[in-house]
């Protein structure tokens, strides 16, 4: 065999190597720019998880803040009374740096709770003294216990890093409500 055949199979691939490696390495580069220009806010995409996140954590939000209010002006309860207090603000500040969130990816929020968590806090509202603070607790402790599984379902199956981000750090807020909410029940 000639060592012009012998030699072509060895030049073709690193022909091949020379040509494919700096296009792999260019997508390479380009994924993570991509992703960080996504990421930044440039690219308004969310996925639909994303902003199914954003819109019912608002509602949950909402939903808290406005049962925080209701315990205020219906409990005499010391314990229910400083539990709304905490939820108030702590679900005030949550929301707000979700609506930053939805701002910066263009995603319309609801404006109100939803009809769901409206029915279920005017029936609490209906009752009065400790047959309201036993029913606005374990209307708070399921209210709770859904925006956690909100936030795992977020947490597996979201995209955006913003998302997540509020996801994760809200968790522990939500912990946290549900321990003094078994504590006081």
């Amino acid at each position: 065999m000639s060592t012009a055949r012998k030699l072509a199979p060895a030049t073709l691939a690193a022909v091949l190597a020379l040509t494919i490696a700096p296009a792999a390495q260019a997508q390479t580069a380009a994924a993570p720019m991509t992703a960080s220009i996504a990421e930044s806010g440039t690219a308004l995409h969310l996925s639909r998880q994303d902003k199914s996140y954003l819109r019912q954590a608002h509602r949950g939000h909402l939903a808290e803040i406005a049962a925080g209010r209701a315990a205020l002006r219906e409990s005499r309860d010391r314990g229910v009374r400083e539990i709304a207090w905490r939820l108030i603000r702590d679900h005030r500040r949550l929301d707000a740096r979700l609506r930053d969130v939805a701002d910066r990816f263009d995603v319309r929020l609801p404006d109100a709770p939803s009809a769901e968590q409206q029915a279920a806090l005017r029936d609490v509202v209906a009752r009065s003294g400790q047959r309201f603070d036993r029913a606005w607790l374990r209307l708070q402790a399921d209210a709770h216990y859904r925006s956690l599984r909100l936030v795992q379902v977020e947490l597996r199956l979201g995209h955006s890093n913003w998302t997540k981000d509020l996801a994760r750090d809200s968790a522990p807020v939500i912990r946290h409500h549900l321990r003094m909410i078994r504590a006081e029940q």
